[in-house]
């Protein structure tokens, strides 16, 4: 046989080959073997029939919690690569220096999906959740670790996360100095540093002065104190020169980071999210944000092209990780990780973190995955509970 996944007849949107149309994608081994119309499926083992369907880039989730069992919030990372298309998810800190090497043990080196690790400033990273912010006391905050860490697992440990909300890292000195250390350790490292934005202890603006291209605010469209909006609604003119430079503004929806209203105002005024991502952990899994492919209509739901909306669920978060020339692409010769996702029309119930309620008339759905070449057993993860149909 010529291909051991031939997946016919659907509509190919692969934003880094600028391509859009009816196209078969053909797989050989691990890797994309060919793009083209009516390639052969008798010279395939296994044919997806993708007709009527959107054939993407595996997903890519920028913002999740993956460290099940060690930490309350972490979930199992290949149930949601079966259910939402993520072929790729970066767990943001869920641990830190004392316990990566659990975290990369139990669950990045078996799992299937991939899974990539930004470390915590803190050394226990989310250990205790939020029964005590995680770097109130300043001698958890371990800087040193977190470099030696990613020095030492360079391929899946790919940068530096710290929450910076006041009760979880302090406020006045004790938490600048805390944002400085995260700073530090990623400029040490030559990584990215993700920061956590809502009611933070210094302005976002001030933060913003900190950081460099490749870095990341994420929770960017989150209500509340401290956002990226000033007082009277308008875009802060800080946040639009960063993201000029570089820094990158990640959506990490959750179950307290996402609000209609602000992201309403900030797209209004012409000012998009780079990354469009989930912050999926076992509070918000259930509702109101189940998965990518339910995050992703969100935006449809707020304007956002088909084409835009794919981007930042592939191609810009691969760039985010350096590994567009691997992932996020259905380029000949790269990593064949495929989403095949189903657009489905009617009226739809949607939800931000604040309980407001949008309806939408597009929803997309998983209807199958390939991670590395294999089709993803489980896939088509669609369960009406999660969405009211026909509201």
């Amino acid at each position: 046989m010529k291909y051991d996944v031939l997946i016919d007849g659907g509509e190919v949107i692969d934003p880094s080959q600028r391509l859009r149309g009816p196209l078969d994608v053909a797989v050989a081994g691990d890797r994309i073997a060919e793009i083209g119309p009516e390639l052969p499926a008798d010279q395939a083992r296994h044919v997806i029939d993708a007709r009527g369907r959107l054939v993407m880039p595996g997903l890519i989730d920028l913002h999740v919690h993956a460290y099940r069992d060690h930490t309350t919030l972490g979930l199992d990372p290949d149930p949601l690569c079966a259910a939402g298309g993520v072929t790729t998810m970066l767990d943001t800190g869920s641990s830190g220096s004392h316990n990566f090497p659990g975290f990369l043990r139990d669950v990045i080196v078996p799992a299937q999906t991939e899974v990539l690790a930004l470390i915590h400033l803190s050394a226990s990273g989310l250990a205790t959740f939020n029964r005590t912010g995680e770097l109130l006391d300043r001698a958890l905050a371990d800087p040193a670790g977190v470099v030696a860490t990613i020095r030492a697992h360079p391929r899946v440990a790919v940068g530096v996360k710290i929450r910076a909300t006041a009760r979880l890292m302090g406020r006045g000195e004790a938490g600048r100095a805390n944002l400085q250390d995260a700073v530090a350790a990623a400029r040490e490292a030559g990584t990215m540093l993700m920061v956590h934005i809502g009611e933070t202890p210094m302005p976002v603006p001030e933060i913003l002065e900190l950081l460099e291209p490749g870095d990341c605010i994420t929770h960017c469209f989150k209500g509340g104190s401290e956002r990226i909006l000033d007082r009277d609604g308008r875009v802060w003119p800080q946040v639009r020169e960063a993201a000029e430079r570089g820094v990158i503004f990640d959506i990490g929806h959750g179950s307290g980071s996402f609000q209609w209203e602000v992201a309403e105002a900030a797209i209004e005024q012409g000012f998009l999210p780079q990354t469009i991502s989930t912050d999926l952990h076992t509070l918000n899994v259930n509702g109101p944000v189940f998965d990518l492919p339910t995050t992703m209509s969100k935006f449809l739901r707020l304007g956002l092209s088909l084409e835009q909306v794919v981007e930042r669920s592939t191609l810009a978060p691969a760039k985010a990780l350096l590994r567009d020339h691997e992932i996020g692409t259905l380029r000949p010769g790269t990593r064949a990780d495929i989403a095949v996702l189903e657009e489905r029309e009617g009226s739809f119930v949607f939800t931000d973190s604040m309980g407001t309620d949008r309806i939408g008339t597009r929803c997309l759905r998983a209807a199958a995955t390939v991670r590395r070449g294999r089709i993803v057993p489980g896939g088509g993860g669609w369960y009406p509970h999660r969405q009211e149909v026909n509201a």
